[in-house]
């Protein structure tokens, strides 16, 4: 028997089964012998073998620190793609509000429609009692040369206004078939799809959908205006509406809405005075409570 035959495998215990100083070595049938000591032998090119040790640990710090830049880093957009989503989240910037037109009772009433898209302003009556009467802060237009100009004419040389009122004036309508007093509806004319801004300061109480008539379809915008818990502030012929209960908006300065078109529907009184049908919103003060909500404030 040769003398490597008759070795037993190293076990964690010696033979008194005390533990041992060696590691416990799996059977796997394998005789295991061991490695004779060798004598290391120096690598024939030393600077090529430093020189490829550090390139390498040099790829390594590279490929670790990109991986590390790319989990640190947030993505971002292009300069120009945010500087466009930053503009369209912006509040609508502040604007001059439109000029005043009449008051009534402490609440001053900016115009609807912006001076330069007038096609007209009227004053004509509410069809009920419950609308309150408004004081034109503007002169009468002449109404027989309106009719045969169709066109509002200028106004006269020697008006003269506030500040901040519009340097315009108006026409004065009658319906004899309307129980109001005068001047307790105020149309201002402009193309449809024009915008509306809000008449008066206030908090916005409804906006509701109503049949003009019983037959055209039309959105009623109810205002309170400020300090007057005892006034209703009514728009009609509006659409594209922008608000809702519970909005605080600004005369002259908040846009609720657009034009409606009803020239297609109906004849307005209004186009008689103007070059288009007459389209318009409609605008009263209505006494609060009422006794019964409007469903039609007042017509074209």
């Amino acid at each position: 028997m040769s003398r490597h035959s008759a070795r037993r495998p190293r076990t964690s215990e010696s033979a008194t089964g005390r533990p041992g100083l060696g590691t416990g070595v799996r059977d796997t049938g394998v005789s295991v012998r061991p490695r004779r000591a060798t004598r290391r032998r120096r690598s024939p090119y030393p600077m090529m073998t430093v020189t490829v040790a550090i390139i390498g640990l040099a790829a390594i710090v590279w490929v670790l620190t990109w991986s590390d830049a790319d989990q640190a880093a947030p993505v971002t957009e292009p300069a120009s793609a945010v500087a466009v989503a930053t503009t369209s989240e912006q509040a609508e910037p502040e604007r001059e509000p439109t000029p005043l037109i009449a008051e009534e009772g402490g609440t001053r009433i900016h115009l609807a429609i912006d001076p330069n898209e007038l096609t007209a302003v009227a004053f004509h009556q509410a069809s009920g009692d419950y609308a309150l009467h408004m004081t034109s802060l503007v002169p009468d237009a002449d109404m027989v040369a309106a009719a045969e100009l169709k066109t509002v004419p200028a106004v006269p040389e020697n008006a003269v206004f506030d500040d901040g009122v519009w340097h315009g004036c108006v026409l004065r309508l009658w319906r004899s078939n309307r129980r109001g007093e005068p001047d307790t509806a105020l149309d201002m004319g402009a193309a449809p799809g024009t915008t509306v801004w809000a008449p008066v300061s206030g908090t916005v109480i409804e906006v509701r959908p109503y049949l003009l008539y019983e037959k055209y379809e039309d959105f009623e915008i109810h205002i309170r205006p400020e300090g007057r818990d005892d006034v209703d502030a009514v728009l009609i012929h509006v659409q594209d509406v922008m608000v809702r209960a519970g909005d605080t908006v600004t005369g002259g300065v908040t846009r609720i809405g657009a034009v409606r078109q009803m020239s297609d529907k109906m004849e307005i009184q209004l186009g008689g005075y103007t070059g288009g049908g007459g389209d318009h919103t409609h605008f009263q003060l209505n006494r609060y409570p009422a006794g019964s909500a409007p469903t039609e404030t007042g017509g074209s």
